[in-house]
C-alpha cells in the first residue's frame, strides 16, 4: 500500500483553513502536495513526520512541507469512548503556488520560500513564537476574503524569522524518500501501535505485512531508514514519555506497560533514545514545562 495521497478540499477558497472536534485522531500514514500548518487545541497522542516519531499534546503546532509523509494518532485511551476524552484542531492547508508561480519568487518573500523549503523536514514551532501564532490561527478560522492570507502571511513570516522551532525529520529522509514505490506501512505502523504490550517478533510481524522475515528488514529499512526495532523502541520510548509526564503510574509499571520486560532494559533503552533516565526526564520536564 502506497501512503495515501490526500486531497484537501479549499471549496471556493484559494487554500483551506479547517477545525476538526473528534473522538480521536487516526488519519494514516499519508501525504499531499499542499504545505499543512497544524495546531493541536486539545489531545495527545503519536505524530510520525518522515523518519521523525513524538509524542504530541495540547498545544503542539507543526508545519508541514509539501507531500512530507506524516501520521497524528490519538492515544489508546481516545478509543475506548471516553466522554471527557476528545481531539481539537485547527489545520492550515495550502499550495504553494496558491498566490501565483511568481509570488516567492519577489525578493521580499526570499525569508518564507526557504521557510517552505525547509519545511519538507517538518518543523515543530515551540516557545514564544508559539504563543504568537496559536491566536492568529484561531482568528484565521474567523477570517474572510483578504483577511485569511493576510493572517497566512502573518503567519509565515513570524515562523520565518524566528529561532522558536525544531526540525522533524532527518535531511537524509526527505532526500531518499519515494512516493512511488509500493508501501506496507500503513499495516506496519497500525499493527505495532495495536499491540505496544505484547513481545513483537520480526517473523510476526514480517506476517502482517505478508513479507518473508529477511524481505521485511529489508523492506523497512529501505522506507524508514532505521530498522524496525530502533522504530518499535522509539514508538514504545514515546508512549513511556506521555505516561511519565501523567505521573499517574510508577516507573516499574510503565516500564511493562510499553513492552519492555524488565526495568533495567527499560531503563537503557529510554537513555539510548532521550539521553537521559525516566526520573531525569520527569525533572526535566516540570523544570522547564512545556515546549
Amino acid at each position: 500500500m502506497r501512503p495515501i495521497l490526500r486531497k484537501v478540499d479549499t471549496g471556493n477558497n484559494s487554500f483551506s483553513i479547517r477545525e476538526d472536534i473528534q473522538a480521536y485522531l487516526y488519519n494514516h500514514w499519508h501525504y499531499h502536495p499542499e504545505v499543512e500548518l497544524t495546531f493541536i487545541r486539545k489531545g495527545a497522542g503519536m505524530r510520525l513526520v518522515g523518519d521523525s516519531i513524538e509524542q504530541f499534546k495540547d498545544n503542539d503546532l507543526v508545519l508541514l512541507g509539501s507531500n512530507v509523509p506524516h501520521l497524528w494518532r490519538s492515544d489508546a485511551a481516545y478509543f475506548k469512548n471516553d466522554p471527557l476524552l476528545g481531539v481539537e484542531a485547527v489545520a492550515i492547508h495550502f499550495k504553494k503556488d496558491f498566490w501565483g508561480d511568481k509570488f516567492l519568487s519577489l525578493p521580499e518573500m526570499k525569508h518564507i520560500k526557504t521557510l517552505l523549503e525547509k519545511a519538507t523536514r517538518g518543523i515543530k514551532i515551540t516557545g514564544k513564537t508559539k504563543q504568537l501564532l496559536i491566536p492568529k490561527m484561531e482568528a484565521a478560522l474567523r477570517a474572510n476574503d483578504t483577511g485569511r492570507i493576510i493572517l497566512l502571511l502573518e503567519m509565515l513570516a513570524l515562523i520565518a524569522s524566528s529561532k522558536d522551532y525544531k526540525m522533524l525529520a532527518n535531511a537524509g529522509f526527505s532526500k531518499s524518500y519515494s512516493l512511488a514505490n509500493t508501501d506496507k506501512i500503513n499495516v506496519i505502523y497500525d499493527y505495532t501501535f495495536n499491540h505496544l504490550q505484547k513481545q513483537l517478533s520480526i517473523k510476526e510481524i514480517a506476517g502482517v505485512a505478508n513479507l518473508s522475515p529477511h524481505s521485511f528488514c529489508r523492506y523497512f529499512k529501505t522506507r524508514t531508514l532505521k530498522t524496525y526495532w530502533q522504530f518499535l523502541r522509539e514508538v514504545r520510548i514515546g508512549y513511556a514519555c506521555r505516561l511519565l509526564i501523567e505521573n499517574k503510574l510508577t516507573v516499574a509499571h510503565i516500564c511493562y506497560d510499553c513492552g519492555f520486560n524488565n526495568l533495567s532494559n527499560f531503563n537503557r533503552h529510554f537513555r539510548v533514545v532521550t539521553g537521559v533516565t525516566p526520573l531525569q526526564y520527569v525533572k526535566q520536564y516540570l523544570g522547564t514545562g512545556v515546549g
